[in-house]
């Protein structure tokens, strides 16, 4: 029985939907399957002429959109990049492009000019009454010589171009309907100012904010999402004023001080997520509030407090341990011999929270003062459902066993634990298992990220309290039952054969209660190391 084309049974609105995926040579080539894809191809909405399209097929762009235009065919959406600096006679074509998508009514218009030199945005474009979604990248916008008539825009994503306070304020008045404000990497303006103008506005990206940037004054009742970072560390004055509806605030390298967080906090009665990214002002963060769900804070280096004693509902917490000169990262540079102690914690960890902690040590100071401050930091998140670590080789987490006759287990009441260890080349599994099992001695399961979407995982399974005789700490030094004494059965998946021999034997050997380790695959391994145990 042959096959039958079922796909070009479709309406024509889900092929021509399908097509918009694919860049304009690829699009062209279904021209030739069937009458169908060919109607499809010469009514394409969605034109994407990929990389470099002024230098390697400016002649087929210009065929295409001189038939759009002749059959005034609609375009819904048009791409196009150039890689290299635009020839002036690349730039009349850019010009002639804009008129002919104007003329066509184009609703999402994406073009990237690459330069360094800002290339003028021609006037034409600013006709574009059907314009839904604007992306531009490279050029200088000027207010033109009649108004603007975005009367229907909704996104705006400016990267590596230049515009004023002045043609900002022009189109805010004009664009009532936007929701989405994005510059990054832009230069000219000194300020951000929207005063009432956007009602719609639900989220606004500053991203590498240039040095003379120095104030944002947002008043926008229903912005929800506002991200701002700079490429200069300590130099703007934020004002974030009437944005009641804010969810979610991500500052980087903003000089905010502990003051003027908690003032902002206090005005936003709604936020429900909070990322703090080397804001090297901050000392402490206190947050009061029964809606912050998700807290980040990262690279804050002076931190001293972070008061999370009033935020009953926090579901998740990261943060970063940092230690030694070189653990620091690039934008602070400490005295010789700087010691950075860790914060004080104020946390009642609920058992819904999860906390990811990425651990940040100058591989030359693996010393005891890291083991105390790792030992220390990890410490405040006792009791959290979860706890996720990240660390970029072993010895990082693998605590020396000398030391752990003087310390205290941190993490006694976490169940679930999941590490990612970036560089595994030399990666000793069982110093690693045997670390962690010191610092979380009654886990339920522990996960390793082995990259690639791939994870080993180690399930616990402990004696049933019924079992005990009586309820005296099994181990002098512990006000708990150690898993040495109270595992029951280990289930280990996604091992190699090496790990997996070396990982039973440490069980058999170190724990006093085991009776059957399990593997999901029945592997003859398990039986044969079992019947030498015994």
């Amino acid at each position: 029985m042959e096959g039958t084309d079922e796909i070009s049974k479709l309406p024509e609105p889900i092929l021509d939907h399908i097509l918009s995926f694919l860049v304009i040579k690829d699009a062209a080539k279904t021209s030739t399957l069937s009458k169908v894809w060919n109607s499809v191809w010469t009514n394409l909405s969605c034109l994407d002429f990929g990389d470099n399209c002024l230098h390697k097929s400016k002649k087929i762009v210009d065929q295409i959109l001189a038939n759009r235009l002749n059959q005034k065919i609609s375009i819904k959406r048009f791409k196009a990049k150039a890689k290299e600096n635009l020839q002036i006679y690349e730039s009349k074509a850019v010009d002639d492009w804009i008129k002919v998508l104007v003329t066509c009514n184009i609703k999402e218009l994406f073009l990237d000019v690459d330069v360094y030199k800002h290339y003028k945005l021609p006037e034409a474009i600013f006709a574009a009454k059907s314009l839904n979604v604007l992306s531009l990248h490279g050029f200088k916008l000027e207010l033109p010589s009649d108004r603007i008539k975005f009367y229907f825009l909704r996104e705006l994503y400016l990267e590596d171009s230049s515009l004023d306070e002045q043609f900002l304020q022009a189109l805010c008045e004009i664009c009532s309907d936007l929701e989405v404000l994005s510059l990054k990497r832009f230069s000219g303006l000194i300020s951000l100012q929207v005063a009432g103008t956007l009602p719609k506005l639900r989220t606004v990206k500053l991203q590498f904010c240039p040095p003379k940037f120095k104030k944002v004054d947002i008043v926008a009742p229903n912005v929800e999402n506002l991200y701002i970072s700079s490429f200069v560390l300590g130099q703007h004055i934020i004002e974030i004023t009437a944005c009641n509806s804010l969810t979610r605030l991500k500052l980087i390298a903003v000089a905010v001080n502990d003051k003027w967080l908690e003032n902002l906090l206090q005005n936003l009665p709604n936020l429900e997520v909070l990322y703090l990214d080397h804001c090297l002002s901050l000392k402490i963060v206190k947050i009061s509030s029964s809606c912050v769900k998700v807290v980040k804070v990262a690279a804050c280096y002076h931190l001293v407090a972070v008061d999370l004693d009033d935020a009953p509902n926090l579901l998740r917490f990261s943060y970063d341990i940092h230690h030694g000169k070189k653990g620091l990262g690039a934008y602070f540079d400490p005295p010789q011999g700087y010691f950075d102690p860790p914060p004080i914690f104020k946390l009642k960890a609920s058992r819904l929270l999860e906390v990811e902690i990425e651990l940040i040590p100058d591989p030359k100071a693996l010393d005891t003062r890291w083991y105390s401050k790792l030992t220390e930091s990890l410490g405040n998140f006792n009791n959290s459902r979860a706890i996720t670590l990240r660390c970029d080789y072993d010895e990082v987490i693998v605590i020396p066993k000398d030391m752990r006759e003087n310390l205290l287990p941190p993490l006694y009441g976490t169940k679930r634990l999941h590490i990612k260890i970036m560089d595994q080349t030399n990666y000793s599994v069982v110093n690693v298992v045997d670390s962690l099992l010191w610092i979380f001695p009654q886990l339920d399961t522990l996960s390793v990220d082995k990259g690639q979407s791939s994870q080993s995982l180690i399930e616990f399974t402990y004696r049933d309290a019924a079992d005990d005789e009586d309820e005296k700490p099994c181990c002098a030094s512990l006000a708990w039952k150690c898993w040495r004494h109270e595992l029951k059965r280990v289930k280990l998946q996604n091992f190699t054969r090496t790990e997996l021999e070396k990982l039973t034997y440490y069980f058999l050997e170190n724990s006093f209660t085991l009776s059957i380790i399990k593997d999901p695959s029945e592997c003859s391994l398990f039986t044969s190391l079992l019947l030498m145990c015994n």
